[in-house]
């Protein structure tokens, strides 16, 4: 399977024509844009997303619904060694993982702005 580039949130372009992405490269990409997804923001699927209403007082909860987005990744098969860590400062949600992919595996870490 191959999918666009994406970097910085802008799709990449070489030489007139769109740069892909395929393998591990192509699963890391669907991994941090499930996890930069909120609930009920894509318009095909309104229940797809990190439901960030939980609140960060209720942090077994909002585990589980990250967790639950990295899993729902095509060709993720585990998620290992996660953590979660909230940044008050920022506001920001900090998650580490070991992904196991049918690619191999996949050092996560990634900066959620949570506003």
């Amino acid at each position: 399977m191959t999918d666009i580039m994406i970097k910085n949130n802008k799709l990449q372009i070489s030489d007139g024509d769109f740069t892909t992405v395929s393998g591990v490269e192509e699963v890391k990409q669907h991994l941090i844009a499930a996890l930069n997804t909120f609930k009920g923001d894509w318009v095909l699927n309104k229940a797809k997303g990190i439901n960030y209403s939980y609140g960060f007082r209720n942090t077994n909860s909002m585990r589980n619904d990250v967790k639950k987005q990295l899993l729902g990744v095509k060709h993720v098969r585990s998620v290992d060694n996660f953590e979660m860590v909230f940044d008050k400062q920022s506001l920001s949600l900090k998650v580490t993982a070991i992904i196991k992919t049918t690619y191999g595996k996949i050092y996560l870490e990634e900066n959620i702005n949570t506003q």
